[in-house]
Parts: structure tokens; C-alpha cells; sequence
């Protein structure tokens, strides 16, 4: 899974007394509790220089798997990265954490074409990888921010997708275990159709990279286009729009993709409020601003039943944070669950205590147009997705 280079062998050191002192040390013991709690880009550039078996031992894709639990795990650790005009930009919130940023400039390939105003569009995030999408040059990539490791591929079966109004996923197939990209859009004017693709078959150009496709008659206006997955399912925030019916009535509500059935299906809100969509402790939650212009965040007890949001709590404060803010989507909580780190109209990143009842600006986007994500500590390479 993952290679070595001529100039890295180089600068491991042969056998020595040290290699046979550390060779001592249990193997399951090393990889298991030492190794695998060390972030991943200190084991890229450090820990696999220490011994030519150590580089074996982090290289290996047993071992990559066993680092990626533990930082699924982990919840302390909240890393966002936010895609701007000339760079992604990455913040680790974490408790003792520097709060500087760190820089990733785009690939050569494609940075040239960025203005100031436009920048990638945020898929998704799984495992570590983020998966973008470049409209002008018709390209995705895959990036593991962790290894600042770019995967670059033509984008040519999606030039249809409208981005003014769509729906997106980026993970794993929870029934094959494949990595697929979910794109939801409307299609000539007629429907909404949700395709998913698997990404090994596309990279090969086969003509079948299309695993499912399911066309449903209604229209909907998507709030924050980046699915939550839950129960084998995906989940995006949509209010309905009139299809030539001559009584429309809107309404506000999850629409739910589901990967075992192939159905599209629409999970009740709590209000007729424009609304974001989360997954915490296994439950759906929205937040939305209501008509007192204050945001408040539900929760979802019983799975598509609509008699079991409960409403959780205000989200108060400084209200001038807030004060023109629609829409806040939730990119993160805490592990004791007492702040919650959001996207304000792709304005700004803004962390709430709910304890405190405190406001704390985190970041101001660069752009009218940049996207954040949060994302797990990897060392899964970006050309995983097509082997």
C-alpha cells in the first residue's frame, strides 16, 4: 500500500546495536499502544526514519488500519480544514494544541486557475481523505491533509453536476467496504437523481462506474450539500420545490439516501425553518433559527420517527456572532459534548459552549465560496481509493 523511495532508504540507518535494542520491544505492544497514538505526520516524517523496521512496520496497511481506529476514536482530537481560494487551510482545536495554521497549497496542476473568489468544492471526508471537486478543470482529487498527499483524476463523467444546488458524499459503501462519491442533483428540469460512484471502477474508465442510480419525482433546494451518514444511510437538510403541481405546499425535510434499498426517502423536521443536519451519539440532530431569530438544536431519539425530536438546547451568546447568520452547520463536537464547532454560512468557524453559554470565533473565511470539514488524523494514502 505504501512505497519506499530510493532517497528515503537512503536516509534510514542499516542494522545496528539500536535496531537490535528496539527490536526487544513486543511487537504487538509497539504497534498496538506506542506507535499507533502517534499523529500521523510525525510518524511520516520522524518515526519511519528511526529503523528500517519501524518504516516496515508504519507502512504496512495492517498497521495504517490500526492507527485510523484509534483516531476514529478519538474524540479529543478535532481537526478542520477549510478549502479557500489559494490553499487548504488546516486548525487542530484539540485541548494544548497550537491554534496556528497550517497551509496546503493546491496541486501545480491546478492552482493557476484559481481566483480569489473560487475555490474547490468540498465532496466529503472519510477516513482521513478529502475528496474535492474542480468545476473549471473538470478534475477531482483526493488529499490526506495528514500525509499533504494529493491523488489527482479527470472529472469527466461529472459535468453535469449543477453546483448552484446539489447533494454529496464522499466515504465508504457500507455494503461492499468500496469507496464511492454520492452526487445528488437535478437533472433537465424533470427530477432529482442521486448516483453512486465507485471510484476504483471510474478510475479504470469503465463504462459501468455508476453501482446505482435511483430517480425520484420531486425537487429539492439542498441547505448544506454535504451528506451525514447513520444507519446505512445519508442525510442532507432540504426543504421541497414545486415540480409542475398545481398545489405545492413546502416542506422542510431530511432526505435520506439509502445504500441497501437504493431508496431516496424524506425524514420529518421538527419545524418549517431553514435547518443543518448532524449525527452525535448515533442520532440525527438539526439546528435552526427560529422565528425569535434564536438557534436551537434538536435532537432525533427514535430513528425516522418524527414524535421523538426533542429539543436539546439555545444556542445564545454574543448575538452579534451571529447577528445575520442563516445557517449553522455543524462540523464537530466535543468529547464531553459541551462545545460544538460550526460553519456559519461559509463565513466563518465559530466553537459554542453550552455550559458557558459562550460564542468564540475561530476563523474567517477567505471567501464567499470556502468550504469546511472536520476530518481524522491518517496514514491512509490518497491512491487507496482506486486499488
Amino acid at each position: 500500500m505504501a512505497t519506499t523511495t530510493t532517497e528515503e532508504n537512503r536516509n534510514i540507518p542499516a542494522d545496528s546495536p539500536r535496531d537490535e535494542i528496539l527490536s526487544r520491544i513486543p511487537a504487538d505492544l509497539l504497534r498496538d499502544e506506542i506507535l499507533s497514538r502517534i499523529p500521523a505526520t510525525d510518524l511520516c516524517r520522524i518515526f519511519r526514519l528511526v529503523s528500517r523496521q519501524w518504516r516496515r512496520l508504519i507502512s504496512s496497511p495492517e498497521f495504517i488500519q490500526i492507527h485510523l481506529k484509534r483516531s476514529i476514536a478519538d474524540e479529543i482530537q478535532i481537526r478542520i480544514i477549510i478549502a479557500e481560494p489559494t490553499a487548504m487551510t488546516y486548525y487542530n482545536y484539540a485541548p494544548g494544541a497550537t491554534k496556528d495554521p497550517r497551509f496546503y497549497p493546491y496541486p501545480p496542476s491546478s492552482s493557476s486557475s484559481h481566483r480569489y473568489d473560487s475555490c474547490p468544492i468540498i465532496l466529503g471526508s472519510c477516513d482521513g481523505l478529502i475528496c474535492l471537486y474542480e468545476g473549471g478543470n473538470q478534475r477531482f482529487s483526493v488529499f490526506n491533509p495528514s500525509m499533504n498527499r494529493f491523488e489527482l483524476r479527470l472529472a469527466d463523467k461529472f459535468r453535469w453536476l449543477f453546483l448552484t444546488n446539489y447533494a454529496s458524499w464522499f466515504g465508504r459503501n457500507p455494503c461492499t467496504g468500496e469507496y464511492v462519491l454520492v452526487i445528488g442533483s437535478r437533472l433537465q428540469g424533470s427530477h432529482v437523481d442521486i448516483r453512486v460512484y465507485e471510484l476504483k471502477t471510474h478510475a479504470a474508465r469503465r463504462s459501468r462506474s455508476i453501482i446505482h442510480q435511483k430517480k425520484h419525482g420531486r425537487d429539492y433546494k439542498y441547505f448544506d450539500p454535504v451528506g451525514k451518514f447513520l444507519h446505512g444511510a445519508l442525510h442532507w437538510a432540504a426543504c421541497t420545490q414545486p415540480m409542475n403541481e398545481p398545489h405545492f405546499e413546502k416542506k422542510h425535510v431530511i432526505v435520506a439516501y439509502d445504500f441497501g434499498k437504493n431508496e431516496i426517502l424524506e425524514i420529518p423536521a421538527p419545524h418549517e425553518f431553514r435547518f443543518t443536519v448532524g449525527v452525535v451519539d448515533e442520532c440525527l440532530f438539526v439546528i435552526f433559527r427560529n422565528a425569535a431569530q434564536v438557534f436551537e438544536l434538536w435532537t432525533m431519539r427514535e430513528y425516522g420517527v418524527k414524535e421523538s425530536w426533542a429539543k436539546y438546547a439555545n444556542i445564545e451568546g454574543d448575538v452579534e456572532v451571529f447577528k445575520y447568520t442563516q445557517l449553522l452547520v455543524p462540523l464537530a463536537f466535543s468529547s464531553d459534548r459541551d462545545e460544538l464547532i460550526v460553519d456559519a454560512d461559509r463565513k466563518k468557524v465559530v466553537k459554542y459552549s453550552f455550559k458557558e453559554k459562550k460564542i468564540t470565533l475561530l476563523k474567517n473565511h477567505d471567501s464567499r465560496e470556502s468550504i469546511a470539514i472536520s476530518y481524522v488524523d491518517s496514514l491512509v494514502p490518497a491512491k487507496v481509493i482506486y486499488e
